[in-house]
């Protein structure tokens, strides 16, 4: 290589190195307005929240409050907006650079707001290393339909709107379908993650939102396993019923998205009584519980029988009318005073009496003699009272002391609460389409497992009108209350006859003859007593 090759080479990285130092120095000169430029739009971002601390403390100058009066307007302020500056902040740590205290109090946070409660405490853990923080004004999209999944979020607050696009096969046009609304505690992505497939639908905010995100790698990593899980379970408590056969793989998946598993304890009211969800219909995968109804029975007493009545409020006197009475037991010159006395002493009286008749159903030693005409109160109508008046004491009790609207009134002397079993359901049945409810409850027997899947999702999948049919089934099989109520006198009667007869051979004791004898015992029940007797 010749003397003139090798200047020309030195000459030319010289001059790439100038430039570099060049490029370098403009971008050190530059460094600062790019910093301006990027905090002012952080700001412009973030100028919602950031604002309420500054007319806060406005308004505190302006009106001269104090300290005190500052700070507790500012602590309901955070408390309406759920994130302060300083949760903020630390939630816009990068996930990498944040410390054991910045991850002590995202933990804290997500406890605070019931975040990804369908994962375990050591997800939950993960997740406050690894969750970003987004704040999206109103107007925003974030995710788009038929777009990759990359992202799992979590509403901390605000309000998202759905909406779906979908096309006529048969004119080729497109609309617009409203999908729904997502609020605070709600999250959206996640089955798009787990299946890998498209979004199916678009989310705007309709309100400034708070966000916590999870991208699809750590979702895979972490979560993805335990929520697969959860998702089986859906889909065999769907292959379960029949009903769902005719379904196709994209009805059953959306069907699992809305739908949700809950366990109850037994003599635990899973509908009615102002308990249960109403907009789900139950599908019971396991255990049993039974159908109880109640009534209000008027005993009159007319000579040696007791008769009985339903009981119906419209025809008897109110509880206003009956207070309006003047006192018999008082002067006509105090009748101002003593009838509040008056109406005190019958309140006292009825809540002695319900104390004695919850002494009544909490008394659940079936060993001791009990008062056949009180006991009857809670009764069945498929099987003998005294058989299994004990069975239902629990639930009695715990209907009379939460009563309904309707049972918290003060009825007249002689009007007693009568609990009736209607039937009982066990796996496979399913309820909450709409029968008639009317003072009825469903009860769990033992440990229950129920599937609930929203009506109005069921009457959008209605094929051949199936949930309306079964519905109507269902009202024709339960019996009348008039029904109910014939059944209940039969019972009544019934005792009071085995009564009678048991007192009456109980008072002729030797001198009824008898040929029965040992060997009229079956022989089952025989070895059974030689057998407790060794």
């Amino acid at each position: 290589m010749s003397i003139n090759q090798r200047s020309s080479l030195r000459k030319s990285l010289n001059i790439i190195e100038i430039d570099d130092n060049k490029k370098d120095l403009r971008v050190q000169k530059l460094r600062g307005r790019y910093l301006f430029r990027a905090t002012v739009r952080l700001v412009l971002e973030y100028i919602d929240w950031i604002k309420d601390d500054i007319s806060i403390m406005d308004q505190a100058i302006n009106n001269g409050i104090d300290g005190t009066a500052f700070q507790s307007e500012r602590k309901s302020t955070i408390e309406r907006h759920l994130l302060n500056l300083q949760d903020r902040s630390i939630l816009l740590i990068r996930p990498q650079l944040r410390t054991k205290n910045d991850k002590s109090h995202i933990l804290q946070l997500i406890k605070k707001f019931g975040a990804f409660k369908k994962y375990p405490d050591d997800s939950k853990n993960s997740i406050a290393s690894i969750c970003r923080y987004q704040y999206f004004g109103p107007g925003r999209i974030i995710v788009r339909q038929n777009h990759p999944a990359n992202f799992l979020y979590y509403i901390i607050n605000g309000h998202v709107e759905l909406t779906k696009i979908e096309k006529d096969h048969i004119t080729d046009e497109t609309s617009v379908i409203n999908a729904g609304t997502l609020g605070r505690g709600d999250m959206f992505g996640e089955v798009a993650l787990l299946h890998n497939i498209p979004r199916s639908t678009t989310v705007t905010t309709k309100t400034p939102v708070d966000l916590l995100s999870i991208n699809k790698s750590h979702f895979d990593r972490l979560l993805k396993f335990n929520l697969l899980e959860n998702w089986n379970i859906l889909q065999d408590a769907l292959v379960t019923f029949n009903y769902f056969n005719t379904w196709d793989k994209t009805t059953v998946r959306d069907c699992c998205i809305i739908s949700k598993i809950k366990d109850y304890q037994p003599n635990e009211i899973i509908l009615g009584d102002g308990k249960g969800m109403v907009n789900y219909v139950y599908f019971l995968l396991s255990g049993n519980c039974r159908l109880i109804e109640h009534m209000l029975i008027l005993e009159e007493k007319r000579g040696h029988e007791m008769k009985y009545k339903l009981y119906n409020p419209n025809e008897y006197e109110t509880i206003k009318q009956r207070s309006r009475r003047p006192s018999r037991k008082i002067d006509d010159d105090n009748n101002d005073d003593t009838e509040a006395d008056e109406i005190i002493d019958s309140q006292l009286e009825n809540n002695s009496a319900s104390q004695d008749y919850n002494k009544l159903l909490l008394n659940q030693n079936t060993g001791k003699e009990f008062d056949i005409e009180r006991a009857s109160v809670v009764t069945t109508t498929l099987q003998d009272v005294v058989n299994q008046w004990h069975e239902i004491t629990e639930i009695a009790a715990e209907l009379m002391r939460r009563p309904s609207t309707l049972s918290q009134q003060v009825y007249p002397d002689g009007v007693r609460t009568v609990f009736m079993k209607i039937c009982e359901f066990h796996r496979g049945a399913c309820f909450g389409l709409g029968e008639e409810m009317r003072n009825r409850r469903i009860v769990s027997l033992t440990p229950v497992r129920c599937l609930l899947v929203p009506r109005y999702w069921l009457l959008e999948h209605n094929r051949a009108n199936i949930w309306e049919r079964v519905k109507v089934f269902m009202n024709s099989k339960y019996p009348s209350r008039e029904k109910l109520f014939n059944e209940f006198v039969t019972n009544r009667r019934w005792m009071k006859y085995k009564k009678n007869l048991v007192n009456d051979i109980m008072k002729r004791g030797k001198n009824i003859s008898s040929s029965t004898t040992i060997h009229d015992v079956p022989y089952s029940i025989r070895i059974n007593e030689q057998l407790h007797g060794l």
